[in-house]
């Protein structure tokens, strides 16, 4: 996911943020793109959790309660980014991506089993967000 910065052409880095919405709603561990020179400091939602965002911010209205949001349940990326930095030194990106992809295979099959097809098609978006 390395980008460049649209303003200055720096690299930008993915980190985690809380975003505000309507000065009521903070919602945590959203990932997002941020300029690696801080004079520039430019940062920008990460595309591919930008539909994940808008539909939470639609859901919520234009008229929210006040309340604290934790984005990583809703978005398979932001879960992805926290588990990494929540894990060990000793563990890589690639052993912690390839066991929650095995974790969702297994939901997946339990889903399938109960014939869950709501759930199925959810599990889908989750793999396949995390594929790209």
């Amino acid at each position: 996911m390395q980008k460049k910065c649209s303003r200055c052409g720096n690299d930008m880095e993915i980190v985690l943020r809380n975003v505000v919405y309507k000065k009521r709603v903070k919602i945590m561990n959203v990932p997002v793109h941020v300029c690696v020179d801080e004079c520039c400091a430019h940062s920008q939602v990460v595309d591919v959790i930008k539909d994940d965002l808008k539909s939470l911010m639609e859901e919520l209205g234009q008229h929210p309660q006040r309340q604290a949001i934790e984005f990583e349940e809703l978005s398979e990326l932001s879960n992805l980014l926290v588990l990494i930095a929540n894990e060990k030194a000793n563990s890589s990106v690639r052993e912690v991506l390839g066991e929650r992809v095995n974790e969702l295979l297994d939901l997946f099959l339990l889903a399938q089993s109960l014939g869950d097809q709501k759930w199925m098609k959810e599990l889908r978006e989750r793999l396949t967000k995390i594929m790209v």
